[in-house]
């Protein structure tokens, strides 16, 4: 806050703390300057000249017909003395008083001494006025922190929040295609048992009996497919690391090898691959969206180096 402002939040007219202010002073000169001989903004105690009385008087010889000069100005609200315009106009800011008239009386002026004790009140006022604005100070950097902080709490809650569902979902998905591995596996080890129970029994010239067909299983209600937004892909770089990204299903292959070669390729060529199913992608690929190629909502893809 400037040393103009400063002055006028303490009550000081604004054109006479600029003056003040003026010439690159601080605060104690600024108020010394007020302080010296009305050089300043006036106190309202403040004597005024009075030699144009005198003068008056000396002209008409005493004479009760000729009006005499006003040595003050009179509040006609509160009877208060002020001593010039500049305090009538600081003691209607200051009070909200309207009513003024002129005044043949003189104010008594300030000693030296009243006029420190003047100026150590003023010295308290502003010291007040900046230790509350800097108590206030410290109080919004102490709200802005706290806020901060718990801003930072939310988020760190919602991002684990979501990779605990990504990986809740990624699980799910992982029994459902192990659940439907293992039916397929035990169908055809049944049908590889039953073929080679019939080519023993014709080689014997047993007659074969007729197979009958395996019961049926009941049907497995499945719940449709999901319509999933997103895909979280795990990679294994060529030093062996692995690293996490999550992508749009919709977004192309491409995609993924433009992050790969951004952030953790380091100039190497390398190709991509998923270990199971084993596929190795081509640049026929590179088009085609993640959901087609059977990359949502997870998947693990291997990075071979290109020699």
């Amino acid at each position: 806050m400037s040393i103009a402002q400063q002055l006028i939040d303490m009550g000081f007219p604004a054109e006479k703390a600029e003056a003040a202010a003026g010439n690159g002073r601080n605060l104690d000169q600024a108020l010394d300057w007020i302080e010296k001989d009305g050089a300043g903004v006036p106190m309202e105690d403040q004597t005024a000249p009075t030699e144009m009385a005198a003068t008056g008087e000396a002209s008409t010889g005493g004479s009760a017909d000729v009006p005499m000069a006003a040595n003050s100005f009179k509040c006609d609200d509160c009877g208060k003395l002020l001593a010039n315009e500049d305090a009538v106009m600081f003691h209607a800011s200051k009070t909200k008083h309207e009513n003024f008239s002129e005044s043949s009386e003189q104010i008594k002026p300030l000693t030296p001494e009243e006029k420190a004790v003047q100026m150590q009140l003023i010295r308290d006022k502003i010291k007040i006025h900046m230790e509350k604005k800097s108590k206030q100070e410290a109080e919004e950097a102490r709200e802005k922190e706290r806020k901060r902080r718990e801003d930072g709490k939310a988020m760190v809650a919602h991002k684990e929040a979501v990779r605990d569902r990504e990986i809740r979902e990624a699980a799910q998905q992982r029994r459902r295609e192990k659940t439907e591995d293992e039916i397929a596996r035990q169908r055809v080890l049944e049908q590889i048992k039953a073929d080679k129970e019939a080519r023993k029994a014709k080689a014997s010239g047993v007659p074969v009996p007729e197979q009958k067909a395996p019961p049926t299983a009941a049907p497995v209600v499945v719940a449709p497919p999901k319509d999933y937004s997103q895909t979280t892909l795990q990679f294994r770089l060529i030093d062996g690391q692995t690293v996490r990204q999550q992508f749009q299903a919709n977004e192309p292959l491409a995609m993924v090898r433009a992050w790969i070669e951004t952030n953790h390729a380091n100039g190497v060529p390398f190709s991509l691959m998923t270990p199971f199913p084993r596929k190795v992608f081509t640049e026929d690929d590179m088009g085609t969206p993640l959901k087609s190629l059977n990359l949502v909502p997870s998947a693990n893809i291997v990075l071979n180096r290109l020699v």
